[in-house]
């Protein structure tokens, strides 16, 4: 655990008697700790829905609801259930102590408390939840990638299919055999996204100069067959000779496609999305307008948290996992751009709805040129 974590950790205690909380109090604030107090259990399940701790002190002995229920009524909640907890005993009995873990808690410390011992206990834990915090960010991130990845892939091979089936009644087969090249190439060009994933979890992401509106092109190429089933059509104004800067196969296929599969999946049939290119000062502003059912203010909110569930089904149950947007916004600053999402969910505005994707990117100093090898 280092500094930054240490004040940052806030630990709660739970106590009913004064003289243990001004002990454990002085003994945390010291060592640079955020600390607030309950005087029994069920003021500390109130507390925690208000302000999460990162660990929890808590007494076994207390009126109206002891430890061991206080605990037992943490751990079965899912919001709470993670946080580690340390009882504060004066007994030491055996299945005390054993009734203890079984209920969740991690370690007990006996009283009177000892500073040295309080301390170690308190920094151990504290240590062990930081890593598991670290251990399951890394995990939903590489959920987050194969997912992306799988979905980034199926548009790909649906452009193939789609060829392919044109092949029976197309009579010019060069043309075709274009797109079939291109279509295999973005494949090939996704699988390097692996690496460039790695690259960008360490800040080591290459960017150089791109064309903006044929690379809107090209995720609309890709997504055909979505448009198409759904028949709704992509219209783009704006764009033409504008170089940004950015990560091409990143931004078709990660950011542009996944912005363009959300459109898709929460527009109505027979509906269009429009995409509007400007500039200002040095930057494209781009904005990916859709006229489907919108986002509900708390869905909104949480959009770019990768903790917090936001997959929905779309307008004709399509299904998601909710992942895409949290790595778009990765891809889109570690281009050097920012992005924002403003809706207006149906239920509110039954006249007015849909919702709207606003990207800046830096554009290129050298249009018209891409110092970058194919």
């Amino acid at each position: 655990m280092n500094e930054y974590q240490k004040k940052k950790a806030r630990i709660l205690i739970v106590d009913d008697t004064q003289g243990n909380i001004q002990i454990l109090g002085t003994i945390l604030l010291k060592e640079g700790y955020q600390v607030n107090v309950a005087r029994n259990g069920i003021q500390a399940i109130d507390l925690v829905e208000k302000v999460v701790p990162d660990l929890i002190l808590l007494d076994i002995m207390m009126p109206e609801m002891d430890g061991f229920e206080t605990c037992r009524r943490l751990k079965s909640s899912p919001g709470t259930k993670n946080i580690p907890i340390i009882f504060l005993t004066a007994r030491t009995e055996t299945d005390d102590i054993v009734k203890g873990f079984e209920l969740g808690a991690v370690d007990y410390i006996t009283k009177p408390f000892n500073a040295t011992e309080l301390l170690v206990r308190v920094n151990t834990h504290l240590d062990l939840k930081f890593s598991k915090d670290i251990i399951e960010h890394v995990s939903n991130e590489r959920k987050e990638l194969l997912h992306v990845l799988c979905h980034d892939l199926s548009n790909t091979f649906h452009s193939l299919i789609c060829l392919i089936r044109l092949l029976e009644s197309y009579k010019n087969f060069e043309e075709l055999k274009a797109h079939l090249y291109s279509a295999a190439k973005n494949g090939v060009e996704i699988i390097q996204l692996v690496r460039d994933m790695r690259a960008l979890e360490d800040h080591k992401i290459e960017v150089y100069d791109i064309p903006l509106r044929e690379s809107i092109e090209k995720s609309n190429f890709l997504l055909s067959d979505r448009f198409s089933t759904k028949n709704i059509a992509l219209k783009i104004q704006g764009g033409e000779n504008i170089m940004v800067r950015a990560e091409k196969t990143s931004f078709v296929n990660s950011v542009l496609n996944n912005i363009f599969t959300n459109a898709l999946k929460f527009s109505y049939r027979d509906s269009e999305i429009l995409v509007d290119i400007s500039t200002e000062e040095g930057f494209a502003l781009i904005s990916v307008r859709d006229f489907g059912i919108g986002i509900p203010e708390k869905i909104l909110t949480n959009l770019f948290d990768l903790s917090k569930a936001t997959s929905r089904p779309g307008t004709e149950g399509e299904t998601g996992t909710g992942f895409g947007m949290h790595l778009i916004r990765k891809f889109v600053s570690a281009y050097g751009g920012e992005i924002s999402i403003s809706s207006r969910s149906q239920k509110e505005y039954p006249s007015d709805h849909g919702t709207e994707v606003h990207i800046r990117l830096l554009i290129s100093d050298a249009p018209g040129n891409i110092p970058h090898p194919e």
